[in-house]
C-alpha cells in the first residue's frame, strides 16, 4: 500500500496543561458516604464514578497492607483515613474517621491535610517518588480517648491527634523534617517518632553541588529526574515527645526499638498469646521472600508443638479462639484464594472453615470473628466483620453505598497453564447488556487481577467503564516469573527471565490463552482486540506488538523499550541491566542486534502498523521519544500525551480521569469506528493517522471498522 505524507503537526506530542495542585480547594462535602436506600433503577457506571470512589488506604492490588485501620484497646471502635479524589479541583478530600463496631455509627474526627505519596528506596536511590498513597495508620492511646496519626500540611508531615469522640484535633509535633514512623509508649504518656533528617541534609548537599554542576554518576535516573537522587539508605533520627508537657528529646535506644513493632490491633502480626501462656507463631523459612508466611507452631517454655498438616506450611496471622488456633492461608492458582483454617495444637489435621476469592486486607481478630477490609471483583473496599465458622459477613462501614446503583459487567474467572508449566488466571468481564452469540470488542488490562477490578496495575484502564461502553475486558493476573526458581538470587533470576526472553514469552502466552477462549466462545471479535499496560504490563504489551497477531490497537502508560534503554535508566541501573544480559549501548554485535529485535521498537519499524497510544508522566516521557520519533517519521499511528507532576504511577485525579476517558475513546475509535464527542481535535489527528495507516490483514482477511 502507498503511504501519503502526514502533516507533522498532527502527531505533535501534547502536554496537558493541568495544574499539579488544586487551584481551588476540593469540594469535600461528600467525603462521608450518604445514607441511601437500594436504587430502583441502576444507571451506567462512568469513569468519574471510579475516580471519585472513597478509599481506605492505597488501592495497589500488588500489596498486602497492615495498619489501614486499627481497633481501639477495648475492641469497640475502629479508626482509619478516608480519601476521595476530586477531578474538577484536581485534589483530594481527607478525613480521619472513627466507627462504632456495634452500631456502625461513623464520625469524622479530623478533616483536611494533603495527600501523602509513598516514596521508596530503589537501586541505591533514596526517596524515589511514586504516585501510590502512603499507608496512614492511626494509633490509639491506651484509654481509647485519642488517635494519633501522620498528616501533611503545606508540604510538612507532622503527627496529629484527634479525640475519638470527634470533639477536636491538633498537631502534636513541629518537626523540621517529615515524620515517617511513630509508636505510642505503653502507658500512653509519650510518642516515639522517626524523622528523615538525612533527606534534608542530602538534598542540601545536592543543591550546593548544583552550583558548580552535578556530577553525572550512579545517583541519576534520567527517566525519573534531571537531578541526582540522594544515595540510599538515609540516616534517620528518633525522638521522644511527652504528650502532657510537649517536651521533645532524642529517644533512648529502648524507646527507638518501639519503631517497627507489629500489633494485632493494627492487622500486622506473626504471633499470638493464648491460654495458659501458650504462644502461637509463624516460623518463616530462611529462604522465604514473605516474612508473614511460614509453618504454624506453638510454644510454652521448653514445650513445642508444630502443625504437621500440609495446610500449616503456608500459614499467616494466627489467633486463638479458646484452645484452638485460627490462621490465614493463601491457596488456589497463584494464591488467588484466601482460606481460614482452625487447628487444635497436638492434633495432626487442620480444618478449613472458610475460603474466598475476595481480598481480605489488614484483618484484626475480634474473638472468634475477624474484622477486615474486604473487596471483591465487583465490590470496592469496605470494612466488614466475618464469622469464619458460618461464612456470615456483615458490613460495618461502606464508603461507597452509591456503587450499588451502577450497572456492572458480569465477571467470570478463566484459568490457563502455559508451555513453561506456569499457571495463571484472568477475569473476563462481559459487556453490560451482553447478548450471547454477539461478538464484542475486547480490551486486555494487566497485570494483577485481585480484589476490586478498578483499572489494572497503575489504575489507568477503567475496567467496568469499558464494560459499560460495550467492551468485553480481560483482567490478567500474570504467572510467576520463569526465573523465580532462582530466588533469592535476583540476578540469576533476571538472567533466566531474559534468556530467549523466556519470561516475556511466558506472560504473553498467559495473555493470549484467555483471549483465545473469549474468541472461541463467540464473545470477542477476533479483529477488534486491544491491549494495555503499565510498567511490566507495558513491556508485555510491546512484546505482543512484535510477537502476536491477536491485537489490533495498543495503549501504554510507560513507553517504550528501545535500544537507548541504558541511557535513559542512568549509569547505576544500566549496570544492573548489563548483569541481566542486556547489551551495552556501544555493542553492535549480531548477538546484541538479535536481542533488540525481540523487544525494541526501532529495529522493527517496518513491522509496526498498529495504532499506539502512550499516556506517560513527565518524569518518564523522554524514555518514549526515540520510539515515538522513529514511528512518527514513518507516519505510523502513534499519539503521545505527557502528564505534568506525575511519576511512574499517576496520582492526580484530573489526570486519572483524562487517562481513563482517552483510553476508552481511543479503543472505541480504532476498534469500533466511533468518534467520541468533545474530542474533535484528537479525532481529527487519529483520522489523519488512519488515512496513511498500512493495515496488515488479520487471518480471514478482516480488519477493524473504519470511522
Amino acid at each position: 500500500m502507498v503511504r501519503r505524507p502526514l502533516v507533522a503537526a498532527l502527531l505533535t506530542t501534547v502536554w496537558l496543561q493541568v495544574p499539579c495542585r488544586a487551584a481551588v480547594p476540593p469540594d469535600c462535602n461528600g467525603i462521608m458516604p450518604p445514607t441511601i436506600s437500594a436504587p430502583q433503577v441502576k444507571r451506567a457506571l462512568l469513569p468519574e464514578d471510579l475516580v471519585r470512589l472513597r478509599d481506605i488506604g492505597p488501592v495497589d492490588p500488588n500489596q498486602q497492607y497492615g495498619g489501614l485501620f486499627t481497633v481501639s484497646p477495648d475492641g469497640t471502635k475502629a479508626a482509619f483515613q478516608l480519601r476521595r479524589g476530586d477531578p474538577a479541583a484536581n485534589g483530594y478530600c481527607l478525613a480521619m474517621v472513627v466507627v462504632d463496631l456495634g452500631s456502625g455509627r461513623a464520625i469524622v474526627v479530623d478533616r483536611g491535610g494533603d495527600f501523602i505519596r509513598l516514596r521508596i528506596d530503589v537501586r541505591g536511590k533514596a526517596h524515589f517518588p511514586t504516585g501510590l498513597a502512603d499507608a496512614i495508620t492511626p494509633r490509639w492511646t491506651p484509654d481509647g480517648r485519642w488517635i494519633v496519626y501522620r498528616r501533611r500540611d503545606k508540604g510538612a508531615i507532622q503527627l496529629w491527634r484527634a479525640r475519638s469522640d470527634g470533639s477536636g484535633s491538633e498537631a502534636i509535633t513541629d518537626s523540621l523534617d517529615d515524620v515517617d514512623d511513630f509508636r505510642l509508649t505503653a502507658d500512653g504518656s509519650g510518642v516515639v517518632y522517626a524523622t528523615d533528617t538525612g533527606l534534608r541534609e542530602a538534598l542540601a548537599a545536592i543543591e550546593a553541588e548544583g552550583r558548580s554542576g552535578f556530577h553525572y554518576d550512579d545517583r541519576f535516573a534520567p527517566s525519573a529526574s534531571n537531578r541526582p537522587f540522594p544515595p540510599a539508605p538515609l540516616a534517620r533520627k528518633t525522638w521522644f515527645r511527652d504528650l502532657a508537657t510537649g517536651d521533645t528529646r532524642p529517644a533512648t535506644d529502648a524507646e527507638a526499638r518501639l519503631l517497627g513493632a507489629v500489633a494485632t490491633q493494627e492487622g500486622s502480626w506473626t504471633q499470638a498469646v493464648g491460654p495458659a501462656g501458650w504462644i502461637a507463631r509463624i516460623r518463616v523459612p530462611p529462604e522465604s521472600l514473605r516474612p508473614d508466611r511460614g509453618v504454624l507452631e506453638t510454644e510454652l517454655g521448653n514445650r513445642h508443638r508444630t502443625c504437621t498438616a500440609a495446610e500449616c506450611t503456608n500459614a499467616s496471622y494466627p489467633w486463638w479462639v479458646g484452645d484452638r488456633l485460627r490462621f490465614f492461608r493463601r491457596e488456589g492458582v497463584r494464591g488467588e484464594k484466601i482460606g481460614i483454617y482452625e487447628w487444635r495444637p497436638g492434633t495432626p489435621k487442620a480444618r478449613r472453615l472458610y475460603q474466598t476469592q475476595d481480598l481480605l486486607i489488614g484483618c484484626v481478630p475480634s474473638g472468634a470473628d475477624i474484622l477486615c477490609l474486604r473487596e471483591g471483583a465487583s465490590q470496592p473496599r469496605r470494612l466488614e466483620r466475618l464469622d469464619p465458622s458460618t461464612g456470615r459477613h456483615d458490613v460495618l462501614f461502606d464508603p461507597n453505598p452509591e456503587f450499588a446503583g451502577l450497572t456492572l459487567g458480569r465477571v467470570e474467572r478463566l484459568y490457563a497453564r502455559n508451555s513453561f508449566g506456569l499457571d495463571s488466571f484472568a477475569d473476563l468481564v462481559l459487556p453490560v447488556g451482553y447478548q450471547p452469540g454477539k461478538r464484542y470488542p475486547l480490551v486486555v488490562v494487566q497485570y494483577v487481577s485481585r480484589g476490586f477490578l478498578r483499572g489494572g496495575t497503575g489504575d489507568d484502564y477503567p475496567i467496568q467503564a469499558f464494560a459499560n461502553r460495550g467492551f468485553a475486558v480481560l483482567s490478567i493476573d500474570k504467572p510467576e516469573a520463569v526465573g523465580a526458581r532462582a530466588l533469592p538470587d535476583y540476578v540469576e533470576g533476571d538472567r533466566i527471565n531474559l534468556k530467549d526472553f523466556a519470561d516475556r514469552r511466558s506472560v504473553l502466552e498467559a495473555v493470549e490463552a484467555p483471549v483465545r477462549v473469549a474468541i472461541a466462545r463467540g464473545i470477542a471479535d477476533p479483529v477488534r482486540i486491544g491491549i494495555t499496560g503499565l510498567s511490566d504490563g507495558s513491556s508485555t504489551m510491546q512484546f505482543a506488538l512484535l510477537h502476536s497477531t491477536l491485537f489490533s490497537a495498543f495503549a501504554s502508560s510507560s513507553c517504550c523499550w528501545d535500544t537507548t534503554m541504558p541511557i535513559r535508566v542512568g549509569p547505576g541501573a544500566a549496570k544492573a541491566f548489563y548483569r541481566m544480559g542486556y547489551p551495552r549501548i556501544t555493542d553492535e554485535s549480531e548477538k546484541a542486534r538479535a536481542l533488540w529485535r525481540q523487544i525494541a521498537i526501532t529495529p522493527n519499524l517496518e513491522r509496526i502498523h498498529a495504532p499506539i497510544l502512550a499516556q506517560v508522566s513527565d518524569d518518564e516521557y523522554w524514555a518514549a521519544l526515540q520510539s515515538f520519533t522513529a514511528l512518527r517519521d514513518l507516519d505510523r499511528p502513534i499519539d503521545l500525551f505527557v502528564f505534568p507532576g506525575e511519576h511512574h504511577i499517576k496520582w492526580q485525579p484530573a489526570h486519572r480521569l483524562a487517562t481513563y476517558t482517552r483510553a476508552i475513546d481511543w479503543f472505541d475509535f480504532w476498534l469500533n469506528g466511533v468518534k467520541a464527542p468533545g474530542r474533535e481535535a484528537e479525532i481529527a489527528r487519529w483520522e489523519a493517522m488512519r488515512k496513511v495507516q498500512t493495515i496488515p490483514e488479520k487471518p480471514g482477511g478482516e480488519t477493524a471498522p473504519t470511522p
